[in-house]
């Protein structure tokens, strides 16, 4: 694990191709800006969100504040999916090492970094977009941010480790059970989220309590957010963390005790990802009725 006293140290081509990176001493931007793609996490992403994580925490003494957040129409849809990138894993002992190495990439990135992160969310915050946004020290969404974790519903378990310690165990088993979404006061109700305002407010609120943080300085804010990860830390969350990698890995190293998982990866491959994903949601009608009228009544700009 990288400590506090070091930066992660990565290889990427620059200017960002998938991310915006902006400072304004002493609030920085790391934007996913892959709209497209709805922000999917792709491997060049991840790269470039550790590099950027990295200057702004540990190399930029002005940054005292990192703001992460989505291009577009939301914060982000999860992994790609269609990733070209993605690596061919033959058995279950490479597909820890990759969980780990993405952990690296992405959750270590915030949850080592000595600046508070505040995540803003708006539209769709999905499977590992939910997870960033979980590890995130704080989260503020507009009223028509999305939360969930759908992926359970052919592969899973991709446990976001935090979320017991944030949920509780009740809400997270269900979000893991169902794979349903839950709206952005649903999301505020159970502490997922500090705030929710209209999304025409969420520049200027994030803003707001990006700069009230900024006026302490970086070494109390440092040691704050080192005190309260010390206390999940004391209750294993590492540990947690690890075992939520070995058990992601099952479905896809165990096909035949994963059928669903099976039926999406050969779908994707033989008719394209966007079937893959209507014969999931096809199977959850239902249970997505809610939000997908809410959708069509207010589409996410």
């Amino acid at each position: 694990m990288v400590t506090n006293t070091e930066r992660p140290r990565v290889k990427v081509t620059k200017p960002y191709q998938n991310i915006l990176y902006e400072k304004k001493p002493p609030i920085a931007y790391v934007t996913y800006n892959r709209p497209e793609k709805l922000n999917a996490l792709s491997e060049d992403l991840r790269l470039e969100f550790r590099d950027a994580m990295g200057d702004a925490g540990w190399d930029d003494k002005d940054i005292k504040v990192i703001v992460i957040k989505g291009a577009g129409r939301c914060f982000s849809a999860g992994w790609d999916l269609a990733d070209p990138k993605m690596p061919q894993l033959r058995d279950a002992a490479q597909w820890f090492q990759y969980a780990k190495y993405v952990h690296q990439c992405l959750w270590d990135s915030i949850w080592e970094n000595p600046k508070p992160v505040i995540a803003q969310v708006h539209g769709f915050c999905l499977a590992a977009g939910m997870a960033m946004a979980s590890t995130a020290d704080l989260c503020i969404c507009s009223d028509d941010a999305l939360f969930g974790y759908p992926m359970v519903r052919t592969g899973g378990p991709f446990l976001a480790a935090v979320w017991p310690y944030i949920l509780g165990i009740r809400k997270a088993k269900e979000l893991m059970f169902t794979g349903n979404l839950i709206d952005a006061q649903e999301a505020w109700r159970i502490g997922l989220v500090n705030k929710v305002v209209p999304r025409d407010k969420l520049d200027e609120e994030v803003n707001k309590m990006a700069r009230t943080i900024a006026k302490l300085d970086n070494l109390v804010n440092e040691c704050s957010k080192k005190a309260v990860n010390m206390v999940y830390e004391l209750m294993n969350i590492r540990k947690a963390n690890e075992w939520a990698d070995e058990l992601e890995v099952l479905p896809a190293a165990c096909p035949e005790s994963a059928p669903l998982d099976a039926e999406f990866a050969r779908l994707q491959a033989e008719q394209g990802l966007k079937a893959a994903l209507d014969w999931r949601q096809s199977r959850f009608v239902e249970e997505d009725s809610w939000w997908i009228k809410k959708q069509k009544a207010r589409p996410i700009k």
